[in-house]
């Protein structure tokens, strides 16, 4: 694979029935020869002991096993041979079979995230929304930074932020908001005197927290919304919000709102691939993997989109070269990539070119 510090390259597909078609790959290191076999968003892992001849299978992921792994990878690698040796006798013709035969439904691509919606519906961030995200980011970045904080003063911000979030929880008290909805790894935050700068200050600065989430007041995973107190060089107080899950962007860009209307000295981050996904033009990867967008999905949600899928070139495969045999070669003997040097290639007749299947898009 062009770019992989390993030695690592693909194999043909695994196809154990028509239109079901399986990518493999395989790994060279330490002397072991790893290969998986990816089952829909199962990935079956097995190695070979080069010297020894060893083999073991290493379980199936997070999914369920839905095959018996040796029973299975004695048939992928009986077919996966046969495949290889079509390859390397005619790489023109085989690839030319490959392209015309496989079904959409094993290949990847990508897409806007609007084409994936239910037809009329309306990006979740309206720009009048977007519009006032920009102004409250703006302000935020000119605000001066606070010379103190306490914990009273950072739960009046969060509880300001959740009443935009959630208002249906406005009788709360902060705490019971920030009980109900954040991390309850607190680390301590909880237990600071409430008017304490000195207190907090001291907190902050041991890290005795480190390892805990005092600030994700959205719990979410693998993380929700945090929102974290920044102590710059000179002594004063600026935030931080941030989002990891896609299920809670609009409630961070509600947030980011009410903390820029406030004039609080704070950063969004991320704010424009928040934005891009709220407003549906980020791109979605499309296929049968794990994270992916399957194209039976699609078809049962927007069979009109399937049109605006940018696929992935398919891949190919092509005999080894020199270039890429020495660095074969370099980890056969030391089982590292490390210290491997690149020939000069002066004399190679042929340029070096992908061994195995060239992921570039098309």
């Amino acid at each position: 694979m062009p770019g992989s510090y390993d030695v690592e390259w693909w194999t043909p597909y695994f196809i154990p029935r028509p239109r079901q078609w399986h990518r493999s790959r395989f790994m060279l290191y330490g002397g072991h020869v790893y290969g998986s076999l990816e089952i829909g968003w199962t990935t079956y892992s097995a190695s070979w002991g080069i010297g020894s001849g060893d083999v073991s299978y290493e379980g199936s992921g997070s999914f369920a096993i839905t095959h018996e792994p040796a029973v299975l990878w004695a048939a992928a690698l009986s077919q996966l041979t046969r495949r290889l040796k079509s390859a390397l006798a005619n790489p023109t013709v085989f690839n030319r079979r490959v392209r015309r035969l496989i079904p959409l439904d094993a290949r990847t691509g990508h897409m806007k995230r609007k084409w994936t919606w239910p037809k009329g519906t309306r990006p979740p961030l309206s720009r009048t929304e977007l519009a006032l995200l920009e102004t409250a980011c703006e302000r935020g970045l000119r605000s001066d930074s606070w010379a103190t904080l306490t914990s009273a003063s950072y739960f009046e911000l969060v509880d300001r932020a959740y009443d935009s979030a959630f208002p249906e929880m406005k009788d709360l008290t902060a705490r019971e908001k920030h009980s109900s909805k954040a991390d309850s790894r607190h680390g301590g935050l909880l237990d600071l005197p409430a008017r304490d700068e000195r207190a907090f200050r001291e907190w902050f600065e041991s890290r005795v927290w480190s390892g805990t989430h005092p600030w994700e007041i959205v719990f979410g995973h693998p993380h929700g919304i945090l929102f974290s107190p920044l102590l710059n060089d000179d002594g004063t107080w600026r935030f931080h919000l941030s989002v990891d899950s896609p299920g809670l962007f609009l409630h961070a860009v509600q947030m980011a709102i009410a903390l820029g209307e406030k004039g609080v000295p704070f950063q969004l981050h991320g704010k424009n691939d928040v934005v891009a996904t709220l407003r549906g033009v980020d791109l979605v990867e499309v296929g049968p993997y794990y994270d992916q967008l399957s194209l039976a999905r699609l078809r049962e949600t927007r069979p009109d989109a399937i049109d605006h899928v940018r696929w992935d070139a398919v891949a190919e495969i092509y005999p080894i070269t020199p270039v890429q045999r020495s660095r074969v070669n370099h980890v056969v003997q030391t089982g590292t990539p490390a210290g491997w040097t690149r020939p000069n290639t002066a004399t190679t007749a042929a340029p070096e070119r992908a061994t195995t299947r060239r992921m570039a898009g098309g």
